[in-house]
């Protein structure tokens, strides 16, 4: 079986796609486009209190991203 996708590594995907295909863009770019596109993914919450810090998380756990110093790729 195979494991479920994070919401934000899928979010964050359809992102990179539109806007940085190729690209290397800052974290703070990142989210600020998630905001954008996603924003009942990005609000906090009762439960998710610390939305960004999860989503860096996920992404950092997924395969299909590289991210170090600030900055964030989606791996071709």
């Amino acid at each position: 079986m195979m494991a479920r996708r994070s919401k934000f590594a899928d979010a964050a995907e359809r992102w990179l796609k539109k806007h940085a295909r190729g690209k290397t863009v800052s974290s703070d770019e990142l989210w600020n486009g998630l905001v954008q596109s996603d924003p009942e993914l990005c609000a906090t919450s009762e439960n998710r209190k610390t939305p960004r810090t999860t989503c860096m998380r996920d992404l950092r756990k997924d395969e299909r991203f590289e991210l170090g110093e600030r900055k964030v790729r989606l791996r071709e």
